[in-house]
């Protein structure tokens, strides 16, 4: 048999069976069963228990004190888990107290400000499907940010999963039964939460948008016609009327919008490019954010990100923050103004929308009133300047007064002296009549309090006689043990002490009972107009979102102008066409790490009509290839999120997508290797780039065999030449592709230069010059990571060899063990077996190649060989037969 408390938490918690209930027991909240198990394991606590029934059965418990909330509730919430917080509501002490879940927590329902990321968005998504199209909602409800996009088969799933990478969410809401695995997240810790199908049912998803925000249709917000985004928004309001639907409040307008309107960043760019995130650190280090983020505000770190990973494609737009950034750039005096105005501002989005939530502290109330304060000096200042976009941030910023002087005339400060002795007034004399009158109550008796001990010291003769107060006993009159005979008759006896004693008077006991009663009923009045007071100010949240959403735009051009003055970046010329000028450009991340040491600028000159199409990159490893090719990429992302860019000059035809493939990785979880991976991604830009776009690709084609990577890289470059025509940066260690720039007038070759030092080695000069070096000292490099002495003089010794041409695989491995030796050589018979069946892509080279098998002479028919037409596998295989055939004539 179970207690009734026993009963009573079983009973809540098979209502939230899917969350962890934190259950309130006192000074407590207390998980337990198998919550008990999860609480202990993901917090670090003590795991006991307690017995609970006549059978002496003993049930896990793990409790949290309730001070510590939102400290272990926000690691409970990261780690993924949904937790349902279960407050006592009823009176103590009349039996088991009443309780009721007053919250449910998941990640992406966060509006407190201690369980969110300050300078970051916290973004809860819906995703929709059917038909092959997608649609996908998002809500920030910190903010009140409610958005809705949709993508077409053929944007799937590349812009999808590029729209997830951007956005990073903390909760995607899926239907139940789908896969998860079908979107790419960026991260591991997304939670994702399953929902029943009626959440994404179209008509009612339909009508509980439009109940929401009181319309007959969804065409004024620009989404009628598109059921998906219809059917994920949906999901969104019925997910928040589960969880909290206080949170509803916030989602006063939904904002449509195509990922198209802004420049296309692929997931894979995204990462490679580092925009918000290193790879190495997994953190903000050494991303180009943290090269740009010197934002003042909260709600200016967060449009940054945004900012970022959205590039313009509308030049009057850029050009009008260009414009911004440059006049904030010439003048320090203003950057200063305008830095200490900001600096005035806390985080004015946020507390906008917990005031409208109905959830925020006085001192948040407060602070909202000193932060409108300081608008009118930001709007004078903006209004003095002469680009035209800080007049419209001027005239977009609402100083908001009748909120200001609402709050001046409710609410007191904590801290403020009370001239009338109202200790802990919240609500200000003189805004709430009848609430002065209780106060006013109070003050009599206190003051009949404060003069009864010198009355009663006069009337009993008793010197040590003192008025006293605890929240135990309440007001009382105490008396040393040496003094109780002169104790009047009227005296009532409430507690005995060790060397005294502790009386009430029935006037006394009246008064207290005034000051206790007036007490509740101040505390429970002021709870009221405060509530009421927020219900007020709720009323401006709009105008209040507005004005922060301008400083936050503001607060981002001005941080691309101090970045622009400290690190002597310059302003981009930006234009249609198919341009891309630099001059002396420099990687703005890597240079920002140097500490002061210098970094080797490099000039970049493409286009896609007459000029240099591709750019071949050679040069050896270590030299700064991949640097290079960042480094153009960045720089043309600067340009078009409005940014100043770090080079001496840079002219940038508008780039509808920046595409890379860089690095090296597989796919293990899908069986992929990582060659395939390489190929997919390469793929993917073949087909979806244009005229227009800038492609950034490292290293293709050296996933698999020489002879395979060399075919693939050349078939790649003259696909981008003659199809594609895209700007094409291409870097490589197949030294043998620069011979296609006698082939494809659009083709530049280019390396990374490199100078022998005294001691035999190289030094690498991080200069991109025109020509070819073709090698790729990798056994210097190796030399240089560590490798063990030996190994490198014997690395040194085979590629001579190999150089050289020698034909004698057991030459080369003659110096090694037998069984070694004996793998290679069979390696090697194998490879020479192979390669007798060849396979020819032209009748000429077959023809000479039977010609220089079947005759003495050296090189017969080598002349009528035409080199700029034949491919490269042909010219690999005729090298080939020459070579065994040179050797045969040398035995």
């Amino acid at each position: 048999m179970v207690t009734p408390a026993r009963r009573q938490y079983l009973q809540i918690k098979s209502q939230y069976p899917d969350a962890i209930l934190l259950y309130q027991v006192g000074d407590f909240y207390e998980t337990f069963d198998d919550d008990a198990y999860v609480t202990s394991r993901e917090l670090q606590i003590v795991l006991t228990s307690r017995g609970y029934g006549n059978d002496g059965e003993r049930v896990p418990l793990a409790g949290i004190p309730l001070h510590a909330l939102d400290n272990y509730v926000g690691k409970l919430v990261q780690r993924g888990h949904k937790v349902a917080i279960c407050d006592q509501v009823g009176e103590v002490g009349k039996g088991v107290v009443d309780r009721a879940v007053t919250r449910i927590l998941t990640a992406g329902t966060l509006s407190e400000p201690n369980l969110l990321p300050t300078r970051q968005n916290n973004y809860l998504v819906a995703i929709a499907t059917a038909r092959g199209q997608a649609g996908l909602a998002v809500v920030d409800v910190s903010t009140g940010e409610f958005m809705v996009t949709w993508f077409s088969p053929d944007e799937l799933p590349v812009a999808l999963d590029a729209e997830l990478q951007r956005l990073a969410p903390v909760e995607c809401l899926l239907l139940e039964g789908s896969q998860q695995e079908a979107y790419q997240f960026p991260t591991k810790t997304v939670t994702v939460t399953r929902c029943p199908p009626y959440f994404f049912q179209r008509e009612a998803a339909q009508t509980r948008l439009c109940r929401h925000f009181g319309v007959q249709s969804l065409d004024a917000y620009g989404c009628a016609d598109e059921p998906q985004a219809i059917a994920a928004a949906g999901a969104i309001i019925a997910y928040l009327e589960k969880m909290n639907s206080a949170l509803l409040s916030l989602l006063t307008g939904l904002r449509s919008y195509r990922t198209t309107s802004f420049m296309a960043l692929d997931a894979h760019t995204q990462r490679n490019l580092e925009l918000l995130q290193g790879t190495r650190s997994g953190t903000v280090q050494g991303s180009l954010l943290s090269v740009l983020d010197r934002t003042v505000t909260p709600m200016g770190a967060r449009q940054l990100r945004r900012t970022i990973t959205q590039p313009l494609l509308d030049l009057r737009e850029l050009e009008a923050r260009l414009e911004s950034v440059e006049e904030l750039y010439e003048s320090p005096a203003m950057r200063s103004r305008f830095t200490m105005c900001l600096q005035e501002l806390g985080d004015l989005e946020r507390i906008a929308g917990r005031v409208r939530q109905g959830t925020a502290v006085r001192n948040e109330v407060l602070g909202l009133r000193d932060y409108l304060g300081v608008i009118p000096r930001l709007q004078e200042l903006l209004a003095g300047c002469d680009a035209a976009f800080l007049r419209e941030l001027a005239e977009t910023l609402d100083p908001c007064p009748q909120v200001i002087e609402l709050i001046e005339r409710a609410l007191v400060r904590p801290d403020a002296e009370d001239d009338q002795g109202d200790e802990g007034r919240m609500i200000r004399p003189g805004f709430h009549p009848e609430l002065d009158e209780l106060f006013a109550s109070i003050r009599d008796s206190r003051h009949w309090m404060v003069s009864l001990e010198a009355r009663e010291r006069e009337r009993t003769g008793i010197k040590k006689l003192k008025v006293g107060f605890n929240k135990v006993f309440g007001y009382y009159i105490e008396v040393s043990n040496s003094y109780v005979k002169l104790v009047p008759p009227d005296y009532m006896r409430k507690q005995t002490l060790v060397n005294a004693e502790r009386f009430i008077t029935p006037e006394l006991k009246e008064h207290e009972a005034r000051i206790l009663s007036a007490v509740e009923r101040i505390e429970e009045m002021e709870r009221s107009i405060y509530a009421d007071l927020l219900r007020q100010l709720g009323v401006f949240y709009t105008q209040l979102s507005a004005t922060a959403a301008a400083v936050a735009r503001f607060d981002v051009l001005l941080s691309f102008a101090e970045v622009a003055a400290h690190q002597g970046y310059v302003r981009p010329k930006v234009a249609h066409g198919h341009g891309l000028e630099i001059v002396g450009g420099r990687h703005p991340v890597v240079e920002y790490t140097l500490d002061g040491d210098v970094f080797i600028p490099n000039d970049t000159h493409l286009e896609s009509d007459e000029g240099a199409r591709i750019l071949l990159l050679t040069g050896p490893n270590m030299a700064g290839k991949s640097t290079y090719l960042r480094q153009v990429a960045l720089i043309t992302l600067l340009a078009q999120i409005g940014s100043f860019v770090p080079a001496r000059s840079a002219h940038i035809g508008l780039v509808d997508r920046i595409f890379t493939r860089v690095g090296a990785e597989d796919d293990i979880a899908s069986g992929k290797s990582t060659f395939m991976v390489e190929m997919e991604e390469t793929a993917t830009i073949l087909h979806h780039a244009s005229l227009h776009s800038l492609i950034i690709l490292d290293e293709i084609g050296r996933g698999t065999s020489t002879y395979d990577g060399l075919a693939i890289a050349r078939a790649v470059v003259e696909h981008l030449h003659n199809q594609t025509r895209a700007r094409t940066l291409f870097a490589t260690h197949y030294h043998e592709l620069a011979g296609m720039a006698q082939e494809l007038p659009h083709l530049r070759v280019y390396t990374m230069a490199i100078s022998d030092d005294e001691r035999g080695g190289i030094v690498f000069l991080h200069r991109v010059m025109p020509g070819c070096i073709g090698r790729s000292y990798g056994v210097h490099v190796a030399k240089l990571a560590g490798m063990p002495p030996g190994i490198v003089r014997r690395a040194e010794e085979v590629l001579q060899h190999l150089e050289a041409g020698i034909d004698g695989t057991h030459d080369v491995f003659a110096h090694m063990d037998r069984d070694s030796a004996d793998r290679h050589k069979s390696n090697g018979a194998l490879l020479k077996e192979q390669a007798g069946s060849y396979e020819w892509q032209s009748e000429e080279a077959r023809m000479v190649a039977l010609m220089l098998e079947q005759t003495e002479d050296a090189e017969p028919g080598l002349e009528d060989i035409d080199v700029y037409a034949i491919t490269p596998l042909d010219a690999l295989n005729l090298l080939f037969v020459l070579q065994k055939k040179r050797n045969r004539l040398r035995r």
